[in-house]
C-alpha cells in the first residue's frame, strides 16, 4: 500500500481508498460530479473589444468576445483557469462543487482583466510596459 495526497484537502490517504476518509472527496474521476461553469465577459462599451482567451488546466483552451458566454463543464475538485489577452493575464483558481457562473471584464483604470465568482481566488498580472516589452509577476487580488 502506498499513500497518496489527497486533491481537495491534501491530506495523506492510502492509494486503494475510493474517497477520502478526512474530507469525503471521491479520488477517481468517474466518481467526480461534471458540472458546468458559465463564463460570462460583462457587457461593456470600448472601441476595441479584444478577445479573452480562457485556458482551463492548462490543456483545454476557449476564447470570449464580447458580449458572450461560454459553458466548461469540469469535474469536481480544484481547477486552474487563466485569462489572457495580449500581455495581460490573470489566473484564477476555482475549486468546483456545484454548477457555477464566473464573470469577466477589462478594467478600464489598469488596464486588467477582473474574474469574479462563487468560490474563485484570483491573480493578475501587471505587466510593467518598457520599450514595448512587457514582462511582470502575478499580484493577489479577487
Amino acid at each position: 500500500m502506498a499513500l497518496i495526497k489527497c486533491s481537495e484537502c491534501g491530506k495523506e490517504i492510502s492509494d486503494k481508498a475510493t474517497i477520502c476518509p478526512n474530507c469525503g472527496m471521491p479520488l477517481r474521476l468517474e466518481d467526480r460530479g461534471t458540472y458546468d461553469v458559465i463564463i460570462t465577459r460583462e457587457k461593456q462599451w470600448f472601441l476595441v473589444n479584444p478577445k479573452i482567451k480562457v485556458t482551463v488546466d492548462t490543456t483545454n483552451e476557449y476564447i470570449l468576445e464580447k458580449n458572450s458566454s461560454i459553458t466548461v463543464p469540469l469535474t469536481t475538485g480544484a481547477h486552474t483557469m487563466v485569462f489572457s489577452s495580449g500581455i495581460r493575464k490573470t489566473q484564477t483558481n476555482i475549486d468546483v462543487t456545484e454548477n457555477m457562473n464566473i464573470n469577466v471584464k477589462f478594467n478600464r483604470a489598469t488596464g486588467e482583466i477582473d474574474v469574479n465568482g462563487y468560490k474563485t481566488v484570483s491573480q493578475t498580472n501587471s505587466p510593467n510596459i518598457s520599450i514595448g516589452i512587457g514582462g511582470g509577476l502575478f499580484k493577489g487580488g479577487n
